[in-house]
């Protein structure tokens, strides 16, 4: 029990730098939609789209590429990560040349040809937070989670506290007849961009000690065999994307409603409110991923494995549990203007964007599977066919039932990745998952949220009461659930 204790300490920590970090920027979109109207908000929107979509191919796989070949006994953690690195600096200096020489070309075919400068400062902005990457993922293989959350907050605060500065402070004491240091109003919507470009310089620079560690120098045989382990990753990456965006790209198009930029921004809001479950899963897959290869020589590793994805799905199950009873608090808490609420479906998605990320985070650990043996094409071809899935589920459902249709293809396409990789990861590294107690997990968890919506019980007490005594009931079923199929743990046995 003791090394999944670690996992969990680890998942804490990764977690509360992942939450705090979320919602502190979060709280920027307020901000950025008081200041700037529809039309400038979605220069915002379409450029960081476009940024989600170029940081997986610069980044090229090489993350994971790097944890997979660390665990190795063949080769050392210094000259792995010196080639990762290697091979990360030479592609983005290549891009960052390019882009600088040409960013006015590129402004063209987006639509920026009177801002060019913002393509400019993306495309440094994006090759800073390249040459982070690698870092980052050393100070998670050197399990050290504290130094890496304090350089994530670090970067938050910078950004947060510049476009306080740029967007609020400084046009107010111009106002005042006073001097603004470094302000000038006719960059206007630019101080966004240069705000997240200087947190992106600041988080390199404390990333030195880590950039630099064990040098540059590549092994040539070792990047001709991280890369091939790699190459299949961006299509991973490019799929998850696809998955996660498509609807969002696609439903003002689409929509049976008559004004598709609503239909979009209700279903933008609604989906927020899986948020609690997402930021879980982020923090989980930080504190996995390295975690995973490094027990992956261990004896009892398999074992391993499937205790976590017991621990894994209890706790989302709980989540799943405690937004829906406390749905309509939240919801209130987080969506402050009342005219979403007229929307007969927003509400409706809820439960089945937290399920669907939930069948995510489940895909997320029995994923292993490929990134363990090697098999990274073979877990390309799942995620471009559930990509795939994504597409035509949007493109067919979308026009009748509107963004209602793209809640349950997101299901669909996550239960399917979750599925498929446990089928053809039993082929190639089977893993003794307990199937008859994560299903009863999920079931309790639904069974639960269906009654407790559905019949009142002490109707004179307060609602928060009620809710947190239906919460007792749930964890009181996951402890007999645990007791009574407990999945064989040797681990656990030998700590305790």
């Amino acid at each position: 029990m003791g090394t999944i204790k670690k996992l969990a300490s680890q998942t804490l920590t990764y977690g509360l730098s992942t939450i705090i970090g979320r919602f502190i920027n979060f709280l920027l979109v307020p901000l950025y939609t008081a200041c700037y109207n529809p039309h400038e908000y979605g220069i915002i929107t379409e450029i960081y789209a476009l940024v989600a979509f170029l940081n997986i191919v610069l980044l090229y796989g090489m993350e994971t590429s790097f944890f997979n070949f660390a665990r190795s006994e063949e080769t050392s953690l210094k000259k792995v990560y010196a080639t990762g690195l290697n091979n990360i600096l030479f592609t983005t200096t290549v891009f960052l040349i390019l882009g600088s020489l040409f960013y006015k070309q590129i402004s063209i075919p987006l639509g920026y040809t009177a801002h060019p400068e913002y393509v400019l400062w993306f495309i440094w902005i994006l090759a800073l937070d390249t040459l982070s990457a690698l870092p980052f993922a050393l100070l998670r293989q050197m399990e050290k989670p504290l130094r890496f959350s304090i350089i994530r907050l670090l970067s938050v605060a910078i950004n947060v506290l510049l476009n306080l500065y740029f967007l609020l402070w400084a046009p107010a004491l111009l106002a005042k007849g006073m001097a603004a240091p470094f302000f000038d109003p006719e960059i206007g919507l630019g101080y966004i961009f240069i705000s997240n470009l200087i947190a992106s310089l600041v988080t390199l620079l404390l990333l030195i000690p880590e950039f630099i560690k064990f040098g540059f120098t590549a092994d040539p045989s070792l990047r001709k065999t991280m890369f091939n382990y790699a190459w299949p990753l961006i299509f991973i990456g490019l799929a998850g994307i696809a998955n996660e965006t498509f609807s969002r790209a696609i439903l003002k198009y689409l929509t049976p409603g008559y004004d598709g930029l609503h239909e979009l921004g209700v279903f933008g809001a609604f989906y927020k409110l899986s948020m609690i479950m997402t930021l879980f899963i982020q923090a989980f897959k930080f504190a996995a991923e390295p975690f995973f290869f490094s027990q992956f020589k261990n004896e009892n590793a398999k074992l391993l494995y499937a205790r976590i994805m017991d621990y894994f799905v209890m706790v989302c199950a709980f989540i799943f549990v405690f937004t829906m009873l406390f749905i309509d608090d939240l919801a209130a808490l987080l969506i402050r203007d009342k005219s979403y609420f007229t929307h007969p479906d927003g509400m409706a998605i809820v439960p089945i964007l937290l399920m669907a990320n939930l069948f995510l985070g489940v895909f997320y650990s029995i994923s292993v599977w490929y990134r363990l043996t090697n098999n990274t094409k073979k877990g390309s071809q799942l995620s471009i066919a559930a990509a795939i899935l994504t597409v035509v589920l949007n493109v067919l459902l979308i026009p009748k039932y509107g963004f209602l249709a793209s809640a349950w293809a997101t299901l669909v396409v996550y239960a399917f990745l979750a599925v498929s990789n446990y089928v053809w990861g039993q082929r190639y590294y089977p893993v003794p998952y307990n199937l008859p107690k994560l299903g009863l997990i999920l079931v309790s968890a639904l069974i639960l949220y269906a009654v407790s919506s559905n019949f009142s019980i002490l109707p004179t007490i307060h609602p928060w009461l009620v809710n947190i005594l239906w919460l007792m009931v749930f964890a009181t079923i996951l402890l007999f659930i645990e007791k009574f199929l407990k999945t064989h743990d040797p681990i656990g046995n030998k700590n305790n």
